[in-house]
């Protein structure tokens, strides 16, 4: 299987702005990233040059580049294959908290609309009662 869907978030590159420049739907890149529909050799070199990667380390015919150390089993455990590098590891880590991050803002602020006080989300949530205040009075 190639690695597409793993360079992609480590760079923060979505699927529609691969296919943008592959002049494709972004579902095709979907299909891509699953195996369900094989790269064609068009759009390997494409990528290729979009990601600054070799077709053989998108492929997954080679190890990644061998400028970053890859995440061993110590660091990541079955978390993240020993192929992924440290850098790309930790953008993919940082991405995820960001969106999680965006997940919770949101949620406190559905419960305060429903009527729950911020004191009784401070304690559910282990999050300071300020800072919740904070985050209801703030602009979205």
């Amino acid at each position: 299987m190639n690695r597409l869907k793993i360079l992609r978030k480590a760079r923060n590159i979505s699927q529609a702005d691969i296919a943008a420049q592959l002049g494709i739907k972004p579902a095709a890149i979907s299909k891509y990233e699953t195996g369900r529909v094989p790269l064609t050799e068009y759009s390997i070199e494409k990528i290729c040059r979009l990601l600054h990667v070799s077709a053989d380390e998108l492929l997954g015919l080679t190890p990644p580049a061998a400028s970053s150390p890859s995440v061993n089993s110590r660091i990541a455990g079955s978390v993240c294959p020993a192929s992924v590098t440290l850098e790309d590891y930790l953008c993919i880590l940082i991405n995820t908290i960001a969106h999680q991050k965006k997940q919770m803002d949101q949620t406190i602020r559905n419960l305060h609309s429903c009527g729950i006080p911020a004191v009784t989300i401070s304690r559910v949530t282990a999050i300071r009662e300020e800072d919740i205040i904070k985050l209801l009075e703030s602009p979205k």
